[in-house]
């Protein structure tokens, strides 16, 4: 049950300066009463459904995870300032100013800019509104939305006199795309893909763009998109609305939007999909190069696994199925291209067969992607093929995956393709697989779309393994190791944030290295962590962290407990057939307690990255610096080592809280160059969380820092002395356990601690013992023997 709005907060909104009631009513498709009126419709109902109250503030741009989650309002929430608010973008047409300029300021960036730059001024667009055309402003944003409200108002006077049988546009214009985009039914999806096209179309070097037109088939109904649509009528490229009359199929607004295009090509595409990997002239390469009918990318879905390469057909089925569908993508060799028998959306083709073959029947919405690209390639005589390296994502289901006529589509489907295209038995021999299809025909269960065809992706005996880096004919041959496929589970989200997570370079870093050992090795997000195509590993290597994974049946189950050990059960422990620990102290003590043997497994450095690198960072010489973020706390390694008066250095998020702005150097530090800044400066610093430190998990900032050469202060923690002291300096790790003690270390200099030869000893030790080639030999050797007595016993 909601929270009734009360007066108070309807006022707040109405006072703040930042609720605009035109703009407002032009999302909510109605005229209130009164601002008040509108303010609480807000309050009620807009803000949950996403809706702007002003033209700068977008709910679920500002906070992108929580907006419809959290109880209390999003713009409530930004006119207190809470949490770092003001120093967060309110919409895509507002970034603020740096966080320093907003010290002791009484107002909102937002709110000051409104009030003191007003509508003529320029607006501070951020980096996802690149689309849009420089110096657009308040008012510009405003007219466009009047604009596309009376273009509405027109087509809803015209009703169902609208014709879709014109003639195509005049001659077509060389070298350009036309981008046809279904699914645009909310400003989000309008703006998301506009931004995706804008940075696909750059080349990425000193070329021009690619010159495209884009056209958006929106619905009758889009008044939640209104909003995009409006700011659409702004961007650089130009681009175009195909209204399709709610009556109208979605094969019939594509159709529409062909003929209204100028492009030599045109690319179909959902705004649900993203471009991952490839520019748009890498499309027309491929398209090109191939010498295809149609250029498909390789989609990989919500979770990052494969969504489809094509479609494949059953050797005696009818219905397309989604080549590698569910399968992770680093498991595979994909060849450069390869034909397929048909492909759904994203499509590239030329403009002038798309026509040629429009009004042919078949489905109206589903599979009618896959039916185009299937007519293409029999109308041209020439393959669909996939690009390997054209990397698409695919955030939801879209208008060609629409069931609502399925059984009528199905039957047109099956009616146009008695005979499925070929192609489907090379393409398993190109991979190497023999494909169990399991399921129902989709016409004999057509309201039952879970139980259609689907395959297991299995390989053919003796044939190619789905191996990264090539096919089995690369494939060194050796008595042993055996190559086992192995998937190392994460709790990291399957999305860009996983690049802030540690777990994201630990886990690549020792998928490299059992990849070096002969071992076949897939990364798994946490959302992956029960995929369907988990028949295919051999090993399950779960890095705990935040959560526990689950374990397939018939695995080689092996845990490496890297933090938050406190979360970590005895029944868990107990599901694994191998278990590691990143301590001395906690394997050896939950070995005694549980009477389950945990082996101690220190976390580790990644050799190839962290090694002494001479070249100097000016900006941290002399000084101590911290790599890291503040984990909303106040971290008492920078904070004593800041109030000590030693220079130092901060990298990291969310500092502004607890240290002063001058030793904020920057937010991030990229993991390829940290090696540079660990070795130029005066001190690295490290810190432990309590908790860590006191059950002995050693950070892997400990191993990194000491294989760079980097001089190392860090709080105490059990384990150090027993790891280093092969290579111990004569007064040993500069370490302290109270702020006295480090400020004391701090004052003595690093140079009374680390001379160069043994900072040369420890990083030779370090990188030679503690490698993350170290530990993937003691895993590979620990599964291999597990592995034998388990096929002896039975």
């Amino acid at each position: 049950m909601s929270t009734p709005v009360t007066k108070t907060a309807v006022l707040t909104v109405l006072r703040s300066g930042l609720f605009d009631a035109e703009w407002y009513e032009a999302q909510a498709g109605t005229a209130f009463e009164t601002p008040a009126a509108a303010a609480r419709h807000y309050l009620e109902h807009g803000r949950m459904s996403g809706w702007w109250p002003h033209p700068l503030f977008d709910p679920q741009y500002f906070r992108p995870q929580r907006w419809d989650r959290d109880k209390t309002d999003p713009l409530a929430t930004y006119l207190k300032g809470a949490d770092n608010a003001w120093e967060a973008a309110t919409s895509p047409l507002f970034q603020p100013a740096s966080p320093g300029d907003l010290d002791g300021a009484e107002r909102s960036p937002l709110l000051a800019f409104v009030e003191d730059d007003g509508p003529g001024a320029a607006l501070p667009l951020t980096r996802d509104a690149g689309w849009l055309r420089d110096g657009v402003t308040l008012t510009d944003v405003r007219e466009a939305l009047r604009s596309e409200l009376r273009e509405l108002s027109e087509l809803r006077e015209l009703g169902d006199d609208t014709t879709w049988d014109g003639p195509p546009a005049a001659d077509t214009v060389s070298g350009l795309i036309s981008v046809v985009v279904v699914d645009c039914g909310t400003t989000a999806d309008v703006t998301s893909v506009l931004d995706g096209i804008a940075q696909a179309a750059r080349s990425g070097d000193d070329q021009p763009a690619q010159p495209v037109e884009v056209l958006l088939v929106a619905p009758a109904e889009r008044r939640q998109a209104v909003v995009g649509l409006a700011l659409a009528r702004l961007a650089r490229d130009e681009v175009r609305v195909v209204p399709a009359p709610a009556d109208q199929s979605v094969s019939a607004a594509v159709e529409a939007a062909t003929q209204e295009a100028r492009g030599e090509h045109v690319l179909l595409m959902s705004a649900r999909h993203t471009f991952r990997e490839g520019t748009l002239r890498d499309w027309l390469v491929a398209l090109t190069e191939s010498g295809a009918a149609a250029v498909h990318p390789v989609v990989l879905d919500g979770d990052l696994l494969i969504g489809d390469a094509g479609v494949a057909y059953p050797p005696h089925g009818t219905d397309p199925v989604p080549f590698l569908g569910g399968v992770h993508p680093d498991s595979v060799p994909w060849p450069a291209r390869f034909p397929v028998p048909g492909a759904p959306a994203p499509l590239l083709a030329r403009t002038a067969s798309v026509r040629a073959v429009r009004g042919q029947g078949g489905p109206r919405a589903l599979w009618a992607d896959i039916d185009l690209s299937q007519r293409l390639a029999a109308h041209e005589g020439r393959p669909v093929v996939v690009a390997a390296d054209l990397v698409a994502g695919r955030s939801a289901r879209g208008g060609f995956d629409d069931t609502a006529g399925r059984e009528a589509d199905l039957f047109a489907f099956r009616a146009a393709w008695r005979r499925v295209p070929s192609g489907s038995a090379d393409l398993f021999g190109t991979f190497g697989l023999a494909p169990v299809f399991t399921g129902l025909a989709a016409l004999t269960v057509p309201d039952q779309p879970k139980s259609w065809t689907r395959a297991m992706w299995l390989s053919a005996p003796g044939g190619a393994d789905l191996t990264p880096g090539g096919a089995s004919a690369d494939l060194e041959v050796r008595e042993a190791p055996p190559a086992l496929r192995w998937a190392i589970k994460t709790a990291m989200p399957a999305d860009e944030r996983a690049r802030q997570w540690g777990d994201f370079h630990f886990a690549g870093s020792l998928a490299a290295a059992l990849r070096g050992l002969g071992q076949q090795v897939v990364v798994d997000y946490g959302p992956n962590d029960g995929r369907e195509t988990s028949y295919r590993d051999d090993v399950v290597l779960m890095l705990r962290g935040l959560r526990a994974a689950q374990l397939p049946a018939d695995v080689t189950g092996v845990l490496w407990v890297i933090s938050h050990p406190d979360q970590v059960t005895a029944r868990e422990l107990a599901g694994y057939d191998l278990r590691y620990a990143a301590s001395l102290t906690w394997s050896r003590d939950t070995s005694a307690r549980w009477g389950l043997p945990v082996r101690p497994l220190l976390q580790c450095t990644d050799s190839s990255r962290f090694y002494i690198d001479d070249e100097p960072v000016e900006e941290v010489v002399g000084k101590a610096v911290l790599v890291g973020n503040s984990r909303g706390k106040a971290r008492p390694v920078a904070v004593h080592a800041v109030a000590s008066g030693t220079p130092v250095a901060v990298y990291g998020s969310r500092w502004e809280k607890f240290l002063p702005s001058e030793v904020i150097a920057g937010t991030y530090v990229p993991n390829e160059i940290a090696r540079r800044y660990y070795r130029s400066a005066a001190w690295a610093l490290n810190d432990h969380w309590p908790d860590m430190r006191d059950l002995g998990f050693i950070s892997n900032r400990v191993f990194d820092v000491l294989a760079s050469g980097g001089r190392l202060l860090t709080d105490d923690v059990h384990g150090l002395d027993e790891l280093f002291r092969p290579v111990w300096p004569k007064r040993g790790l500069a370490r302290f356990t109270t702020p006295e003690e480090l400020h004391s270390v701090l004052a003595e200099g690093s140079d009374a601690w680390y001379d160069d030869a043994a900072l040369h000893a420890l990083s030779e030790h370090v990188r030679t013992e503690h490698g993350f080639g170290a530990r993937a030999a003691v895993l590979l050797e620990d599964v291999l023997a597990h592995r034998a007595g388990a096929v002896f016993s039975r």
